[in-house]
């Protein structure tokens, strides 16, 4: 009996001892869930932390981005319209800026002005001035008194072409600069057109079939008068 009692008690101790150690392994077990869930927790968080940070740099570059293409869409605009600008000007400057020969007729005009050359004999000049055309024989030349005051009737000025063409010229009365203030009159019958011409001298070229007529009108040598020459060019 009392090896009985003795098996039964090595039996609890034995109990006892499996316990203990399944205790211990579970309390191991559970420390060392306990140290994975605080890691786990911790990974986590700062996996979070870092995606948190990924998506603001992200939101930043993205916007940075969206600056950028901005940007470059306003500075794309300001080239063209800076482009379009120098365009403009290129074509003012072209357009506005003396070139030769324009700059060599000013540069000899302003020699022949500081010469003591008139203005008003350079302007004269220029306005008579015309490629030379093949006309045909001689101009025909007339001599025609002005009219000073009231208008010039049918008998005065002079005619060509058996009376078609006709000039007249009046001035004020009691002026002589013709140069400013002779009012020339050039009408031709088979049109009815009248041309009034402002002061002299003057250069009229009247279109007739294959024709040109070229007048040349100017104040005559003889003090109140005017010279007309005539000549008949073939068109161009």
């Amino acid at each position: 009996m009392a090896l009985g009692r003795r098996r039964n008690r090595e039996r609890r101790q034995r109990a006892t001892r499996w316990l203990w150690r399944l205790s211990q392994g579970v309390m191991l077990l559970l420390v060392f869930l306990g140290f994975g869930v605080i890691a786990y927790r911790g990974a986590e968080e700062i996996a979070r932390a870092e995606v948190t940070t990924l998506e603001a740099r992200l939101a930043a570059a993205a916007e940075r981005e969206s600056a950028e293409a901005g940007e470059k869409t306003k500075l794309i605009a300001e080239l063209e319209q800076a482009r379009a600008d120098a365009s403009t000007w290129r074509a003012r400057h072209d357009q506005e800026v003396p070139r030769p020969p324009f700059t060599d007729v000013l540069a000899t005009a302003a020699q022949r002005i500081a010469a003591g050359v008139a203005p008003e004999r350079l302007m004269e000049v220029l306005r008579a001035a015309d490629n030379p055309r093949r006309c045909e024989g001689r101009p025909i030349i007339r001599r025609f008194a002005i009219r000073f005051g009231g208008t010039p009737n049918a008998e005065e000025g002079t005619s060509f072409l058996d009376g078609l063409l006709r000039i007249t010229a009046a001035m004020p009365a009691g002026t002589e600069d013709a140069a400013r203030l002779a009012n020339v009159m050039v009408t031709t019958a088979w049109n009815g057109r009248s041309e009034n011409l402002t002061g002299l001298p003057q250069r009229f070229t009247i279109p007739l079939g294959n024709l040109e007529l070229d007048l040349a009108i100017t104040a005559s040598d003889m003090r109140g008068f005017v010279q007309v020459a005539l000549a008949t060019c073939p068109r161009n």
